[in-house]
This record gives structure tokens, C-alpha cells and sequence, in this order.
């Protein structure tokens, strides 16, 4: 066995504990002469090999926090970062095989990798590849929100240019970015200048604030930064969708009365906020420190916006769904997906009407799973949830995306690498 076939663009592993056929996987992985590899593991000369390719190859399975979209033709446009680059890449078979990566960031540059806070890709209506992340400053905990621009297909990129505006040093961080139907790009993040001034006058100040920028050129320009709302939670990812035609809409962690570590809603325009900030949900989680667990969001209806985030209150434990209502501020079939105080990280997809996905991360002792639950009627009823993937090393958060109709988890291990698993409405799974 040759060490290309091993490697296969990028440390691929089949595993046969899913019990699916690789038509299911469409070719995504590999296969080997020694045959399928049970659940969990990887041998010994597929480890040194992964170890040796990646210390000289850019590539989607060796570089971190792996993000990514497929436009409207089907393609798969992924970003990572490797060597203090950040890197585009592409799939025209659904993760068999990725093209030669791009770099985004020309200069060199410390950027954030973590689950929570990673590079983020948008694609815009005109074609264009958004591009947004955090770059890592000398001081502990502090960054700058970076932007940068695709117009031709991602072959090259605008210089990066940084998107707060305040010239200080301090935390800019976990940033969000969509694009609205008209074609306006959204950025928004957890900022602490406002902290930093209330304590150059000796004053307290809890958390950071939530602040958001918007270009009406396609990403040639951006508005002069506007603050949403202060003390947010200072380190969990901004949820950030689409609202209706135009503007955005973000959900977050927010820090109410002393420490009860909720969530708002907001709506945004190119103007301003255009719905005030209000409480999304009331688990009154009391918590004086930042719980790292970002909640997920998505449109589904006129006003209405699925919802799934994590609470650990004495009454609340897990990951909850609800369908909020903007104009009213109210939470509909809001239910318990998981009880585990374990389970963490969900998503959320909406492939088509009625349908949707959730899915979250768990440890269960010995191995990480992804857990995976479906609603065929837009959050009512949900089904149980089911294992669809699972990996004993380290990983990375889960991701989930979608080409047309059809649904697909994005998940980098460091065993497994990178893998695009499409998705169905009942996942057959079997476990050796």
C-alpha cells in the first residue's frame, strides 16, 4: 500500500462501525487493502502517515477549524488555518477530493482556532467569497475582528482589513457573518472597549458587548461600528441568520441582573438595530464565568426563528429548542432535546419546509459522539436521537451544512480528518 493511497488527500479513514456503504459516504472516504477499520480506531502506520503528510502538506485534513458552505451550484467552499494562514479550498464531489488551497491572509498572522471561535465563509449573491475572522494580539484574550473578499471564484483575495474600529488593544472576538438577500454582508462580535473604559474611570462593567458593522458594497466597505447591547457573555459564538429580505438577525449569550447567563435576540439593519434587543430565553442560569457554549439559530418563518442552545440551571440542564416569535418576544414548543449536562455545541438546518436537523456534541467516557435528532414538522415532534459519528482523539465542533435539499455534518477529527456525512431524515446507524 502506497503511502497516497493511505493518505488519500488527506488522512481519510472508513469507518465501519457506521455500517453504511461508501455510495452513502459518496466516495467521501478512503478505503484500504487491510479493510475496514472498527469503531474508534486507527492503526499505528495510518497515524505516522497522517503525522508526516501534514507536516508538509496544505490541506483541509491538516489544517484547524475547518468552515464551510456550498453555493448554489452545488460546490463546496471550505476555509481552515494552517501556519498562521488562513486557507480556501473547494469540492466539486462532496469532500472527495478538495482543489489546490488559496491563501486568504497574504501576511502571515496569529489567528483564533478554537470551536467557539473560528474563521467563518459566506457566499454572496453575486458569487462572491466572504471570508471573517479573529486575529490573535500579544495580549491574552484580545484580537481583532479580520474581513477579506473573493470576486473571482476564489482565486485570489482583497487584503485583509480589519473591521473594529476603535484602534485599541483589547478583546474583539467571536465573530458572525452573513449576507442578506440583497446582497449586504453582516458581521458581528463580542467587543470589550466599553469595558476598558469603565475601568479607566474605576468603574465595574460585566462582560463584553455585542456589536455588529454592515457593507452595502459587497464587502468593499464597511459602516462605522455599532454597538447592540451591553454585557454580553464574554466568550461563547453569536448565532447570526438572515431576516426576511433584508437585515440580520443574532442571538447570543447575555449576561442579565448580577450573573444569569440567558440569551437575546436582535434585529439588525444597514440603518441600525431595527427590533430592540430582547430576552430570548429564561433558564436563569446562574454562573459567574463564561460557559464556552454558543447557541445556534436559522430563520424558518416570517418573524419566526428556530432556536437550540445549552442551559445547566437547576430547572434547565442540556440542550433545548424553541421557535421564537420577534414581534411578540415569545418562545414556541420550547422542549428538551437532550437532558445531559454533557451534550453540548448543537446546531441547527432547515434543508427544506418542515424539516429540521439538530445535532450536538457529547462524551460519553471513552469516545466523542455526534448526536443527531429530525423534526418533520418545522420543531413539534422530534425524533430520538441517534449516533452518527463518533471519534476517540480529539475534535472539533460539529458543523452542519447543506447543498440544496440534502443535509451534511461537517466534522475535523484528528484521527479521521475532515468528513462531509450526508444526512438523512433517519439515519441508520449500527455500532460494532
Amino acid at each position: 500500500m502506497t503511502r497516497s493511497n493511505l493518505f488519500n488527500i488527506g488522512c481519510r479513514v472508513f469507518l465501519g462501525f457506521f455500517g453504511w456503504s461508501l455510495a452513502l459516504y459518496s466516495g467521501a472516504e478512503a478505503t484500504f487493502s487491510a479493510g475496514a477499520v472498527t469503531a474508534g480506531t486507527v492503526s499505528t502506520e495510518i497515524r505516522q502517515t497522517q503525522a508526516e503528510e501534514c507536516s508538509s502538506l496544505v490541506s483541509v485534513h491538516c489544517g484547524a477549524a475547518p468552515s464551510g458552505a456550498f453555493d448554489e451550484k452545488g460546490r463546496y467552499w471550505v476555509v481552515f488555518v494552517q501556519q498562521e494562514y488562513l486557507y480556501l479550498s473547494y469540492s466539486d464531489d462532496q469532500g472527495v477530493r478538495f482543489s489546490t488551497p488559496v491563501k486568504v491572509n497574504g501576511i502571515p498572522e496569529s489567528i483564533y482556532t478554537d470551536g467557539e471561535n473560528r474563521p467563518k465563509l459566506a457566499i454572496g449573491t453575486d458569487h462572491e467569497i466572504y471570508v471573517s475572522w479573529t486575529k490573535r494580539s500579544p495580549e491574552r484574550f484580545s484580537g481583532d475582528i479580520r474581513f477579506s473578499r473573493s470576486i473571482d471564484q476564489g482565486k485570489s483575495f482583497s487584503p485583509a482589513q480589519t473591521i473594529n474600529d476603535d484602534g485599541l488593544v483589547t478583546s474583539h472576538r467571536f465573530d458572525a457573518l452573513i449576507t442578506d438577500l440583497r446582497g449586504d454582508v453582516y458581521i458581528a462580535w463580542l467587543d470589550k472597549r466599553d469595558r476598558l473604559a469603565a475601568q479607566s474611570q474605576n468603574n465595574a462593567y460585566t462582560g463584553a458587548a455585542l456589536y455588529y458593522a454592515v457593507s452595502t458594497d459587497k464587502g468593499v466597505s464597511f459602516s462605522p461600528n455599532q454597538k447592540v447591547a451591553d454585557h454580553s457573555c464574554e466568550c461563547c459564538r453569536i448565532a447570526i441568520s438572515r431576516s426576511g429580505q433584508s437585515g440580520a438577525a443574532v442571538f447570543w449569550r447575555h449576561i442579565f441582573e448580577t450573573n444569569t447567563r440567558d440569551h437575546a435576540f436582535v434585529l439588525v439593519g444597514p440603518k441600525g438595530v431595527s427590533q430592540a434587543p430582547q430576552r430570548a430565553t429564561v433558564d436563569n442560569w446562574q454562573i459567574d464565568a463564561c460557559p464556552h457554549h454558543g447557541p445556534a439559530m436559522m430563520e424558518v418563518g416570517s418573524g419566526h426563528y428556530a432556536m437550540a442552545w445549552f442551559t445547566n440551571s437547576p430547572q434547565h440542564k442540556g440542550i433545548y429548542f424553541g421557535i421564537f416569535v420577534a414581534d411578540t418576544g415569545m418562545m414556541m414548543h420550547q422542549t428538551s432535546l437532550t437532558h445531559s449536562p454533557g451534550a453540548s455545541h448543537p446546531q441547527l438546518l432547515r434543508p427544506h419546509h418542515g424539516l429540521l436537523f439538530a445535532a450536538w456534541k457529547i462524551f460519553d467516557g471513552k469516545k466523542t459522539l455526534i448526536m443527531l435528532t429530525t423534526s418533520e414538522d418545522d420543531g413539534i415532534n422530534w425524533q430520538p436521537a441517534q449516533v452518527i459519528a463518533e471519534t476517540e482523539e480529539a475534535s472539533d465542533h460539529p458543523l452542519l451544512v447543506q447543498k440544496g435539499s440534502q443535509a451534511y455534518l461537517s466534522w475535523f477529527t484528528k484521527n479521521e480528518g475532515f468528513r462531509l456525512i450526508p444526512l438523512s431524515i433517519r439515519q441508520e446507524v449500527q455500532n460494532q
